[in-house]
Formats: C-alpha cells, sequence, structure tokens
C-alpha cells in the first residue's frame, strides 16, 4: 500500500470515529419569517414605550430567557437609540424580503454609527435580546473567506459554484442558502492564512494527502467562513484538520473555529467540534529542528493570550489542547507555518502534513 493510499484509509477511518464520537450536530430551525416579525416588533413596542416614559436605567427581557438586558451609563442612552435603530431597519428588511451587510447598513449613515465596531456590537446585541440569529433579521456579512479544491454546490440562484480554482473562490455570503453540495474529497484542510493557502494549492497538496477542500478564514475567521465550514461537515460527514501558526493566535483561531466564539455561539450555532488540530503544534517545534531565524519571541500580549485560553472551559477539559498551550509558554518562542519553509521550501506539502496524517497526530 503506498503512503497516499495509506492516508485515505486513515483519513476514512478519522471520518468514522468522528461520526461515532459526536453524533450528528444538533439542528436548530430558526424562527420562520412572520414570528421573527413578531418578535421584532414586540421589541420595537418595548423600546418606544420605555423612551416615553422616561425610563432609566432600561431593562428589557431577553426572548425565552428570565435574564435582563439592562442600559445603566448615561453614555449608554445613544446605544439604546442605535438599538432601536436597527430594529427598525431589520424589520424593514423582513417586510420587503431584502437582505443587507452590515457593511452596507454601516455606509448608509456612517454620521449615525461613527465607526463599524459601535454597528457590530449592535448587531450582536440585537440578535442576543431577540434570541434569533443574524441571518433570520436578513442582516448578512460580507465574506472574506476561501475556498478550493473538490467540491460544487448551487448558490441562492440555482447557479453551479465549481471550487477547483487555481486561487480559490470567495465564499458566498448567503451560506444557508447553498445546497446540493458535491465532493470527491477525503477530507477538508482549513487553513489560517491566504498565503499558506496559495502555497498548498500551487505545491498541489491533493498529491500528497489525497483529494481535499481547502478553506481559509484569512486569518481570524468570519461568520460566513465558520457557517460554511460548519454545513460542510454536516452536509458531506468530511473529517476536518486545522492548519494554524503554532502561537497563542493560531490556537485562538482555531478554538473560534472548533468550539465557538464566546458571544455568539449560542445563537448562531457555528462552531465545528468535529474539527482537529493537524499543526502547526508547538509540541513539533523541537523535534523539527526548526531553524532559529524561523523562531519569535512571544510578547506581553502572547503570554496574556495563553493564560486567556488555558482558562477557558473548552481548553481546560481538553488536556492534549491544553499542553500545546504549556509547551508555547515553556519555550517562550512561537513560529509561523511559513517558518517550515525554512527547513525546505516544499516541507509542508511534501512531509509534514502527510507525515502527521499517517501517524494520526491530531488534537
Amino acid at each position: 500500500m503506498t503512503s497516499l493510499q495509506e492516508i485515505i484509509v486513515i483519513l476514512s477511518d478519522l471520518k468514522q470515529s468522528l461520526i461515532a464520537f459526536h453524533g450528528v450536530n444538533p439542528v436548530y430551525p430558526p424562527p420562520n419569517k412572520s414570528e421573527t416579525m413578531a418578535r421584532v416588533e414586540e421589541y420595537i413596542k418595548l423600546v418606544v414605550a420605555a423612551i416615553s416614559r422616561g425610563d432609566w436605567p432600561l431593562q428589557l427581557p431577553i426572548h425565552g430567557s428570565d435574564k435582563m438586558m439592562t442600559w445603566k451609563a448615561a453614555n449608554q442612552r445613544r446605544k439604546c437609540l442605535l438599538l432601536f435603530h436597527l430594529l427598525a431597519k431589520s424589520h424593514a428588511l423582513l417586510r420587503t424580503n431584502t437582505t443587507s451587510t452590515k457593511r452596507d447598513i454601516y455606509y448608509e449613515d456612517v454620521s449615525l454609527w461613527g465607526n463599524q465596531p459601535v454597528l457590530d456590537s449592535t448587531v450582536t446585541q440585537m440578535t442576543r435580546l431577540l434570541n434569533i440569529p443574524r441571518r433570520c433579521l436578513n442582516i448578512g456579512a460580507t465574506s472574506k473567506g476561501l475556498v478550493a479544491g473538490s467540491l460544487n454546490f448551487l448558490d441562492g440562484d440555482g447557479k453551479l459554484v465549481d471550487c477547483q480554482s487555481p486561487t480559490g473562490i470567495l465564499i458566498p455570503n448567503d451560506v444557508e442558502k447553498l445546497s446540493q453540495f458535491r465532493s470527491k474529497a477525503f477530507h477538508i484542510l482549513l487553513v489560517e492564512k491566504d498565503s499558506t493557502f496559495q502555497k498548498l494549492i500551487d505545491d498541489k497538496i491533493e498529491s500528497f494527502i489525497g483529494e481535499c477542500i481547502l478553506i481559509t478564514g484569512k486569518g481570524y475567521p468570519d461568520v460566513n467562513t465558520r457557517r460554511f465550514l460548519r454545513r460542510l461537515w454536516d452536509e458531506l460527514q468530511l473529517p476536518a484538520l486545522a492548519l494554524v501558526d503554532a502561537d497563542p493566535h493560531g490556537i485562538s483561531i482555531l478554538a473560534v473555529y472548533r468550539f465557538g466564539s464566546q458571544n455568539l455561539e449560542d445563537i448562531e450555532h457555528l462552531s465545528t467540534p468535529q474539527l482537529r488540530f493537524i499543526g502547526l503544534q508547538p509540541s513539533d517545534i523541537e523535534p523539527l529542528h526548526i531553524p532559529d531565524e524561523a523562531k519569535l519571541p512571544l510578547t506581553q500580549r502572547d503570554r496574556s493570550l495563553i493564560d486567556s485560553l488555558t482558562q477557558r472551559p473548552s481548553v481546560t477539559e481538553n488536556q492534549l489542547l491544553h499542553e500545546q498551550l504549556t509547551v508555547l509558554r515553556r519555550l517562550n518562542c512561537k513560529v509561523e507555518i511559513q517558518g517550515l519553509t525554512k527547513i525546505h521550501p516544499q516541507f509542508l506539502s511534501r512531509t509534514y502534513l502527510p507525515a502527521k496524517i499517517q501517524s494520526k497526530s491530531w488534537i
């Protein structure tokens, strides 16, 4: 049996073990359009009534919960008005059966929002208050992630999208409307950075680890990239392996894909718990004898992030992942994926990834 055949068998076994261990991801059907509109109208009335009475501090019930969302400080009055504006905007989008991205909403009235993060936090606040995924409110996000490899599907307009591209294609904005996923791949390789994504395509990575689907979120992933990965597992049950930098930020990005972000996961359901960490693992730095010029010292910000990650329940409950952070702190250095080119220009594709899969060295 050749090395490539061995890898394909190992990936097939991994697929079955992930299905057996995790089972089927839970499905959370969103409220229908009329229910969503009614909920938005309910909260518009609550905000209007509170403002007309001059209520302050302002308290609103979080839908489906006994908890309250509270605005106390004087500088939060404007945030309440922005929330009201966004509720009205969402209602208009639902009523007219149209969608808009956060970026579009921001540029419709830059002076109102001031900056994009203000709008982003207001959207998050609204989804939490209504307990509805943002996509159900007809407010989307602009994709920045790319996908390439053995995959095709139908977009929201019913057009066939073929991902066999030498540079990758942009992940569609409306991931929920994609359908009829087809692939001959044996797995998904999720890559932190666009530069590594492009190099793997150029190196013809499928020649060394079998047909695969490549995805990159170009750093910290956007909602659409995370949702796209989750949908690929739900539709195809292909094992997904994450390739990130051996640094705290790489592991943080891995955690967002696998466990979800602390702000949105309970509402948006974006995580892919079946994702496994293939590299670049901090525990690989010493055995690979990575040259010193490829190593960077940890900064204080890096150490603070390590401390933060080690306190997250999702990490503390995963001993092997926790140990990788311990290794990082002990080595007091970090290595980017590109650092492997210091060993050989094609070391990542020809040697590292095939060896990691053959040895089943994922976490």
